[in-house]
């Protein structure tokens, strides 16, 4: 039955002006805190109005949260311990304790008892926007591909510490009579598994694209929805004893709802609003932030928390629908700014104070044994699939990793009023000391120590003929796709040399990031029909299944990391160890504008890319696209069948001779026509015009005659190679210094699509001799940087190849044999 008093207007007392009681007056003034002062020129106390206490509130929780974020950073913790840390030390245990107030009046002025309604009303509404978020960022199709094994350990790893965590709060615990529900509340914060904690500490300690990594993700989801579930159950059991199948039945209809009314609605009003490519106008902004708040007050008026109402409505809205801008502004507002006083209110309720030296061993002993129940039952399922003992464990003390749904649990069941201060204190320290545990568990157990070795490097001169060519390619934007695969179309797959590329996608690791579900799985992208909503990895898949469509030898596997810059080369690396690949192809961190200039999409692609050149312990090519994506595809020329023409430039070195094996094998594909242009020093004019001592390094010497005899000996064998294919043109072109070598290089003009350079990494020649001095982009090296100067007339395409970085410059011992 419904409730007779719901929407009933509340009897207010009456009072007179000086705030006391009176039976019959008929106006109503109320004895209230200003909202502002006004300024320090009248005598009236700032800390009396409501206004500046919640800015001095506001500033003290942003400061303590910054700090304990700053201190954990180095130890590698996740930010939600941090922010639990803050709150805990804002609140009743440090900062508004008892002997702070006593001794430092104004924290007893900002933090009474009486003046936190508007922190804990404010974070509640920061708490309600930054669960929209985690069910925005939640793609449910990762729940298609979840295997046995990992619904398995999710849904044990969900019951089974529920029931011990009942049991825990029941046995253990002697609470009063009407406290006796608040094991529901014990058994949910036991059995929640904080899924966007895992995803942060698997980026942190590089385990995306372990086995590890993929079966912990996956069950995490599972965990995740599950404790959901019993944390409605449980909300519904304790909001009203007497209507708790209204209450639940209720929720299932508003989600049922939610999915074919709201969404769809939704779904029609954003595309017929919005043009493609557009931003959300201000009042799709505000309807979206509106329904947020209107979904959990009808989930609040069924008789469960307003949490699910928005959770359930960042669900049902597909993944990257509302574009990055949106989500990363909200979570600037909601997550960073208003969210750690929601962890203020969790510490102003827990009196550490009142806790005596039981209640404080139970708290250690409690603590301890809610790590077993996860841990035996992730072994247990583990063990039935095969697993070895140290990967059971390892995935049960992550499975005990605890998020913002376990305090929120706890939070919940003191709202209720079914658990009183101990029990809500104990748990609390409970989840924050499992949360700290597991990132140095995990990392001891897999610490990464593995190094790459000269010896395990790949080069393209070692691959033999009827070898797979492994091939990485990275991409930050979509914009850069067109040029890569125009690149991988002219690579000649064949079925002799078939290539499997490996397509990662890199995006940076931001604090509540929980995209990570969606990539955990290193599946290859089908030929399905891709979501119709426009998202940035449903055009990468699109992408690549056309270049699989079109080249059959190619293989494509699609992955993504999600990690900080700082680090996001470890990642690349690791993954191109792991996959034994030869070639890792990197977009320039600048892209051509439509006025022909080159501007930057983020200065720290440019950091990212110096990092991996190195690190990387195969070949690197950096693509510089100039509209060489769109060129290979519609270009015709009449009487003329190849399609492509590539030149490239060869002075000498081991990256020059790197990417004379790769342009070799595009030379290969039916339309694409090389031309080698080689520069052979002019020795009688070089030595002319030094003034190099004649007494120079012996060894400089030697080194620059090994260089040599590998480059004419590669060059030899090249020559052989193409001496009867008529795409084939080599020529060769003498100069003394490096203005002679720009000088005939300028003569190539708009003859050409694509250059391809080595970068010349640690190698001199006189043939280049001066251009290092002036490189804007030594990652290009000087020849792939003097391409791309305004002086330069030509607007086409650069490719500079490095050879892997471990190999000394000048070496020879490798490399003198070619594809």
């Amino acid at each position: 039955m419904v409730n007779p008093n719901f929407l009933k207007t509340p009897e207010i007392p009456s009072y007179n002006v000086r705030g006391k009681q009176v039976a019959g007056v008929d106006k109503l003034c109320y004895m209230t805190d200003t909202v502002t002062d006004n300024g320090i020129w009248e005598e009236i106390n700032p800390l009396d109005s409501k206004l500046p206490i919640f800015i001095f509130q506001l500033a003290i929780v942003l400061f303590v949260t910054r700090l304990c974020l700053l201190l954990l950073k180095p130890l590698r913790q996740p930010h939600f311990a941090a922010e639990l840390l803050a709150g805990i030390l804002v609140g009743s245990t440090a900062i508004a304790s008892e002997f702070a107030r006593q001794h430092i009046p104004a924290f007893g002025a900002i933090f009474a008892a009486s003046r936190i309604m508007m922190m804990e009303t404010v974070g509640n509404l920061g708490l309600i926007y930054h669960v929209f978020l985690l069910g925005l960022e939640m793609d449910l199709r990762a729940l298609t591909s979840v295997g046995p094994k990992a619904l398995g350990i999710g849904i044990a790893g969900a019951i089974f510490p529920f029931l011990i965590g009942a049991s825990l709060y029941t046995f253990i615990a002697d609470y009063p009579e009407s406290f006796r529900w608040g094991f529901l509340y014990w058994g949910v914060a036991l059995s929640v598994t904080g899924l966007p904690v895992i995803a942060e500490i698997f980026a942190k300690l590089k385990l995306l694209h372990s086995e590890i990594g993929r079966i912990a993700m996956s069950s995490a989801l599972v965990n995740d929805l599950s404790s959901w579930f019993l944390l409605v159950v449980s909300l519904s059991i304790t909001s009203s004893y007497s209507s708790t199948y209204l209450s639940l039945f209720s929720a299932i209809v508003f989600i049922i709802f939610s999915i074919f009314v709201i969404r769809p609605v939704l779904l029609w009003v954003i595309r017929k609003r919005t043009r493609e490519g557009e931003e959300f106008s201000e009042a799709i902004v505000c309807a979206i932030l509106a329904m947020v708040l209107a979904c959990g007050l009808v989930t609040d008026i069924c008789g469960v928390s307003s949490m699910l109402g928005a959770f359930v409505f960042g669900l049902i809205i597909p993944q990257d629908f509302l574009g990055h801008r949106f989500v990363l502004m909200l979570q600037g507002f909601a997550s960073d700014l208003l969210l750690p006083l929601y962890y203020a209110s969790l510490g102003m309720r827990a009196h550490l104070g009142g806790l005596n030296k039981e209640d404080v061993l139970m708290m250690v002993l409690v603590s301890l044994f809610s790590f077993i129940p996860k841990i035996v039952s992730t072994i247990a399922v583990s063990y039935l699939y095969r697993m070895s003992l140290r990967e059971g464990f390892t995935l049960g003390v992550l499975m005990n990793t605890k998020g913002l749904v376990a305090v929120m649990a706890m939070s919940l069941g003191r709202d209720h009023t079914v658990m009183n201060e101990d029990g809500f204190v104990i748990m609390l320290f409970t989840i924050f000391f499992m949360s700290i545990a597991t990132s140095p568990i995990v990392n001891f157990l897999y610490r990464r120590t593995k190094r790459f070795l000269p010896s395990q490097h790949r080069m393209l001169q070692d691959l033999k003929p009827d070898a797979e060519l492994r091939i990485l390619t990275c991409i930050h934007e979509v914009q850069t796709v067109a040029g890569i695969t125009a690149l991988l179309d002219i690579s000649h797959a064949s079925r002799r040399s078939p290539i499997c590329l490996f397509a990662l996608q890199l995006m940076q690791l931001k604090k509540h990031t929980t995209a990570l579900l969606i990539v955990h799985d290193s599946s290859r992208t089908s030929s399905e029909s891709v979501s119709k909503v426009g998202g940035q990895i449903d055009q990468l898949i699109a992408a690549f299944n056309n270049l699989e469509h079109q080249n059959p030898m190619v293989s494509v596997q699609l992955l993504t990391a999600i990690s900080p810059y700082s680090t996001m080369h470890e990642d690349v690396c690791s993954l191109a160890e792991e996959k034994q690949v030869t070639l890792i192809i990197l977009p320039f961190h600048k892209r051509q504008t439509i006025h022909n200039n080159m501007e930057e999409m983020n200065p720290a692609y440019k950091d990212v890319n110096n990092n991996i050149l190195a690190t990387a312990p195969c070949t690197v090519g950096i693509l510089v696209d100039r509209g060489f994506g769109t060129l290979l595809p519609t270009k015709k020329d009449k009487g003329i069948s190849r399609s492509c023409r590539i030149s490239m430039i060869f002075i000498g070195g081991p990256d020059d001779r790197e990417a004379l094996a790769y342009a070799l094998r595009m030379a290969r594909h039916p339309k694409v026509s090389l031309t080698v242009l080689r520069f052979i020093l002019d020795e009688s004019r070089a030595i002319a015009g030094s003034t190099q001592n004649d007494d120079a390094d012996f060894s400089v010497i030697m080194g620059a005659e090994a260089e040599k005899q590998a480059d004419d000996l590669l060059v030899n064998e090249f020559r052989h190679k193409v001496q009867n294919d008529g795409s084939v043109v080599y020529t060769e072109e003498m100069s003394s210094n490096g203005a002679e070598t720009v000088k005939t290089i300028a003569k190539l003009g708009q003859d050409f699509d694509l250059y391809v350079v080595g970068r010349g990494l640690g190698f001199f020649s006189p043939l280049k001799g001066g251009l290092d001095e002036w490189s804007d982009c030594p990652e290009l090296g000087s020849i792939g940087d003097l391409l791309l100067t305004s002086d330069f007339s030509s607007s086409a395409s650069i490719l500079v190849v490095q050879q892997h970085a471990w190999l000394n410059p000048g070496s020879s011992s490798q490399g003198n044999s070619i594809l």
